[in-house]
């Protein structure tokens, strides 16, 4: 992970339901392309931008205009709390260096 500093080196637990869970996804959509070509969703783009105002301090409001189908809904659920479940799980000592 890198925010375009060379040399940045940024600790970050990874476990098996991080690569599922980015995996399903981009299998979902949000992201499209490969390679230099990667890019999030146009549909996707409001919902980062009302995440990154959250992460920094604002407030944001979320109305489900239509809801998905809801087995899917309740399988990114459920990755997610595998996701957390598993990095609490993980030793302080074993992170993956990404630069």
């Amino acid at each position: 992970m890198s925010n375009g500093q060379k040399g940045l080196v940024v600790p970050l637990s990874f476990t098996p339901s991080v690569g599922t869970y980015l995996q399903r996804l981009q299998a979902l959509g949000a992201i499209e392309g490969s390679g230099m070509s990667l890019t999030f969703s146009p549909h996707i783009h409001p919902v980062l931008e009302a995440l990154h105002h959250v992460l920094a301090g604002g407030e944001v409001e979320v109305r489900i205009t239509r809801a998905g189908q809801a087995d899917i809904v309740e399988e990114l659920n459920a990755l997610a709390e595998q996701v957390l479940e598993e990095s609490r799980a993980l030793p302080p000592s074993l992170v993956v260096t990404a630069v």
